[in-house]
């Protein structure tokens, strides 16, 4: 159980990592309690923006035609992340059609 100070920021969502008898909260490699669960992490943890990113004021859902122009995809932001429905934005989380959102909406 984690104690009620503990916070973890980080951009990347955090995650639990048992390296022989140990556990860590991954990024950052923080050692907890073995029966610290992903949900109590989870409740622990403020989303940092990349460096140099600011935070759009509004809720974004924007169709963003493919570069065959044969299709369409959906660019979203919930107010906390950024999403792409392209198979490139799942492989590495941003692709063309987050950065021309982006770009459209002043956001760099």
């Amino acid at each position: 159980m984690l104690v009620e100070d503990f916070k973890i920021s980080s951009f990347i969502p955090p995650g639990l990592a048992n390296v022989g008898d140990k556990t860590y909260v991954c990024p950052g490699w923080h050692k907890v309690p073995s029966e610290t669960t992903l949900k109590e992490v989870q409740e622990h943890w403020t989303r940092d923006l990349p460096k140099g990113e600011k935070k759009p004021t509004h809720l974004i859902s924007v169709m963003v035609d493919s570069s065959k122009g044969d299709s369409q995809y959906e660019v979203s932001f919930d107010g906390t992340f950024w999403n792409c429905e392209c198979a490139g934005f799942g492989f590495r989380q941003d692709c063309r059609h987050l950065k021309q959102v982006k770009l459209k909406h002043g956001i760099k």
